[in-house]
């Protein structure tokens, strides 16, 4: 069996972009449209947790199929499905319409993970880190440009026709993907995978599900109320936000980078890979969650860069992490339902993180919020450090197909 070429893995993590783009949108736009269609904390908060309760249904069922039908058609699908859902948020006219929207952009995202983990997990171990970049270096790359871009839209055109923009975008992407071979896209879904029943008694997935959340949680916290807190409490403009936030990104991007590649050669010049990915994890996520705690603590704007920094840096390779970790312990047969639960399970966070900070923030203003997100993001750490066995294949009984 070959790895995925070079091309699609490129075509994967530009969907992964798009996808973090557009469901990013929202959080850029927030100040605005909470002006213009009277939204409070807690209703902007349903707003961005209303993605979840499709995406999260949507990443086990698309795991399933991931395994059984073309990964090429499936990703297409989805695409399309959230690139429409993105470009009509444009023309929301309040709560409900962008609670709608954001329900139908949750069903298409929901298949970019569990497909692009189906392809990526063919990836030899020693290079599997850096392969997963793809899926991991466009959850900062992504909002970066999001926000880059987005707050320059939200400058001269406004809030609706950046949706307008993005979801235009998004459905470009069609246009290359459309030249990848299918066969190659889903050359690797003719192994079996292991029964649901025996995936749903490992202990290993639901650790690794409830590391998942912890980090999620932390990352959506960071995604979704960033722009609101440095407009609203910090008192900066559009223009500054989207400077500030866009540093976070970078850094996050160039920290995922470096210290996957690192531990990429440090595995394979002979080091353990179990022992390199679980020292990445825990430095990673302690780093995150002091930088989560600097954030509202930080007083005039050079302390601020340097707390969005730190936690950008610790933030930077747990995505990598997380989906290279799942790839190998599911195998290749069956890493597209592994990665399908432990993303649906993680994502849960989505749908809890954004209302309770909103009823936070409304009662008790961020700092509180703050707190409880660095105190999960801990807790994640600990349950890997002490929980999580050695990364290694799971032993799987034998199996023909489900």
């Amino acid at each position: 069996m070959t790895a995925p070429s070079r091309w699609l893995i490129i075509m994967v993590g530009v969907a992964i972009g798009l996808n973090y783009i557009d469901r990013g949108a929202v959080s850029v736009a927030a100040p605005l449209i909470r002006d213009e269609l009277g939204l409070s904390a807690t209703g902007y908060g349903l707003v961005v947790s209303a993605f979840f309760w499709t995406y999260v249904p949507a990443l086990i069922a698309a795991g399933w199929l991931a395994d059984r039908v073309s990964v090429h058609r499936l990703m297409a699908a989805g695409v399309a499905i959230w690139a429409v859902a993105t470009l009509l948020t444009g023309f929301a006219g309040g709560l409900l319409g962008l609670i709608l929207f954001r329900l139908l952009m949750g069903v298409g995202e929901g298949v970019a993970f569990p497909c692009g983990s189906r392809m990526l997990a063919a990836v030899p171990e020693a290079k599997r880190g850096t392969a997963n970049i793809a899926l991991a270096l466009p959850l900062a790359v992504g909002p970066l440009a999001g926000t880059l871009l987005g707050g320059l839209i939200l400058t001269h055109l406004g809030w609706r026709a950046m949706f307008l923009i993005f979801g235009v975008m998004t459905l470009l992407w069609l246009i290359p993907w459309a030249r990848v071979r299918p066969s190659e896209a889903t050359a690797h879904a003719t192994m079996p995978a292991v029964r649901y029943p025996e995936l749903m008694a490992c202990r290993s997935l639901w650790l690794m599900s409830l590391v998942h959340f912890s980090t999620s949680y932390a990352l959506y916290f960071v995604i979704a109320w960033m722009p609101l807190y440095l407009v609203g409490v910090r008192g900066y403009d559009i223009g500054q936000m989207a400077l500030l936030t866009g540093l976070f990104y970078l850094v996050q991007a160039l920290s995922g980078t470096a210290v996957t590649l690192i531990s990429d050669r440090l595995i394979a010049g002979g080091r353990s890979a179990s022992a390199v990915r679980r020292a990445q994890m825990l430095a990673s996520t302690a780093v995150a969650s002091a930088g989560i705690l600097l954030i509202p603590l930080s007083g005039g704007l050079a302390s601020l860069i340097g707390a969005l920094v730190v936690t950008a840096i610790g933030f930077g390779p747990v995505g990598a992490m997380l989906f290279a970790t799942g790839q190998t312990l599911a195998g290749v047969g069956s890493a597209g339902r592994w990665m399908g639960v432990q993303s649906s399970f993680g994502n849960l966070a989505g749908i809890t993180g954004p209302v309770a900070t909103g009823l936070i923030v409304d009662s008790l203003g961020y700092g509180p919020a703050f707190a409880l997100t660095a105190a999960i993001s801990v807790s994640g750490a600990l349950v890997f450090a002490f929980g999580v066995p050695r990364i290694a294949p799971v032993e799987w009984a034998p199996v023909t197909s489900t």
